[in-house]
């Protein structure tokens, strides 16, 4: 895994990218050039103190238990505040789900794998940076990018992309539980027919995410 700092293959998306106006519309993040967009979110954990017992919980559950509409814009900070000291995450079920996308988009796909930077990742991480191989690659990526991290993923990818451009996967808001894909209508029909991953379908002028409100 060889990890390349000049970044000129990803900077289409950067220039693609709605940067003016409301940064919490898809099209911020997602270039707006995609049939089908999607919001893809990450496995959360409900954990039951007084049992000791945690368990795999939906984000539709818990719109549900806080009685938020569970539309585009829902996310962790749509989660009421008496929920949320009991969620948690599991690396193990977010390898799953990554596991999953893999076998949908194409476990043999070439992609670019690409980060903005980060300042609390590791060293190697902190600039921006690409690496270039195949999807099956993803899991070995997000480890090193997890490199001292235990019990939970904290780190991903911001981009994901084939070297064609005919999807992108990305996020730029982190450990924020979800990721967004512009596709096709072949991965789309894929992504509605599973179950393994939980998915909001939107648009690319939708509000994917709704900012936390100042304390």
């Amino acid at each position: 895994m060889t990890i390349n700092n000049n970044i000129q293959a990803a900077i289409w998306i950067h220039r693609s990218r709605h940067v003016q106006g409301d940064t919490d519309r898809v099209k911020s993040i997602i270039p707006d050039q995609y049939d089908f967009y999607f919001k893809l979110f990450l496995p959360i954990i409900f954990e039951n103190e007084e049992s000791g017992q945690s368990r795999k919980v939906t984000y539709k559950e818990l719109s549900t238990l806080g009685r938020t509409p569970f539309e585009e814009s829902f996310c962790q900070h749509s989660i009421a505040k008496f929920i949320t000291p009991f969620l948690t995450s599991s690396a193990e079920a977010e390898y799953k789900v990554l596991e999953k996308l893999i076998s949908i988009i194409g476990i043999e796909t070439p992609v670019i794998f690409h980060g903005v930077g980060e300042e609390n990742a590791l060293k190697k991480f902190a600039d921006p940076w690409i690496i270039e191989g195949e999807m099956s690659k993803l899991p070995e990526v997000v480890s090193a990018l997890n490199g001292n991290t235990k019990i939970e993923l904290v780190h991903f990818p911001n981009y994901i992309f084939p070297l064609n451009k005919k999807w992108c996967l990305g996020n730029l808001i982190p450990q924020s539980g979800l990721f967004l894909l512009g596709c096709n209508a072949a991965i789309a029909e894929k992504l509605r027919k599973q179950k393994t991953i939980e998915m909001i379908e939107l648009t690319a002028d939708a509000l994917y995410y709704e900012s936390p409100i100042p304390s």
